[in-house]
């Protein structure tokens, strides 16, 4: 492993760093780079960007990191529009450096896997920004395969909860808990039924609450205010706990966390089960509780 080894004498953290959320999130544009590791020592955006750039290009140099052929806002956003992904000597790299053995394939994404994967890195940059400002403090954060959750359903059937993030936010005192649905628009209500009466039957097993002493805020992200009534509808329509599910927008996402967070409530609320439900007693419905 000499190779690897000088190799990582090369890169600073900061490198390993960038390496580490590509792989974290499986894609990640120039843009979203820029934010998460260029923040400080840098007069303009305009500035920043042109410094990642540089070590964007110093890892692909490395083969480190490959960047897509599908550029975000096309040819004209030049190298601040590429996206990315681990190249070999990436993945080899941060494998050897946490002991790992299982080996990933990268191919060139689908579009729709594209699309789906850059909107759940944005909210998960987005959180990660928040903490940076000091507006609230990421406890947790766990993007997809990290997230999903495992449980018995009924009849004794195995299940596994797919969110596309699991998140702990907090301020000094308190902790909001989150399982968050990147929307956008394109699953048809079938398929959105389905994953809403899977999160009602995760809920019933009582497996988080024993661990945390609550559910998480199950938050459906969507892009438009049209999407959010369809959804609320949809919610409506079925027999599940209102208060399970939250609904924001892209463009409101943040704001919506961090006022949650910061909480207009102090204690747990009540659980909104009723007495026929069967399995464990349940405790609240995330909001805020003690950290």
């Amino acid at each position: 492993m000499k190779q690897l080894d000088l190799l990582r004498e090369r890169l600073s953290d900061r490198d390993i760093a960038i390496l580490r959320d590509v792989e974290l999130f499986r894609l990640l544009t120039t843009r979203q780079l820029r934010r998460l590791h260029f923040t400080t020592g840098h007069q303009t955006i305009d500035a920043a960007t042109r410094a990642c750039t540089r070590v964007l290009k110093r890892l692909r140099d490395h083969d480190l990191i490959v960047p897509l052929r599908r550029r975000i806002g096309g040819v004209r956003q030049g190298s601040a529009g590429l996206t990315w992904q681990l190249d070999t000597m990436g993945e080899r790299l941060l494998r050897y450096l946490s002991q790992q053995g299982h080996r990933r394939r990268y191919r060139e994404p689908s579009k729709q896997f594209i699309d789906h994967t850059l909107a759940v890195a944005g909210l998960g940059v987005d959180l990660r920004e928040a903490e940076e400002r000091g507006r609230i403090e990421l406890v947790e954060l766990a993007v997809e395969g990290t997230a999903y959750r495992s449980f018995v359903g009924a009849h004794g059937a195995k299940e596994t909860l797919k969110p596309d993030l699991h998140a702990i936010t907090a301020t000094e005192d308190f902790e909001s808990h989150w399982l968050i649905e990147a929307d956008r628009g394109s699953e048809h209500s079938p398929h959105l039924l389905r994953k809403l009466n899977a999160y009602y039957r995760y809920l019933k097993t009582g497996r988080y609450q024993a661990e945390h002493g609550l559910f998480p805020s199950v938050l459906w992200v969507v892009p438009d205010d049209a999407r959010r009534s369809e959804l609320a509808t949809l919610i409506g329509s079925e027999p599940l706990p209102q208060d399970l599910f939250q609904i924001c927008t892209f463009d409101g996402f943040i704001d919506f966390v961090i006022a949650k967070t910061l909480g207009v409530e102090s204690l747990p609320l009540p659980g909104v089960l009723d007495s026929t439900m069967t399995g464990p007693p349940q405790q609240a419905i995330n909001t805020n509780c003690p950290a």
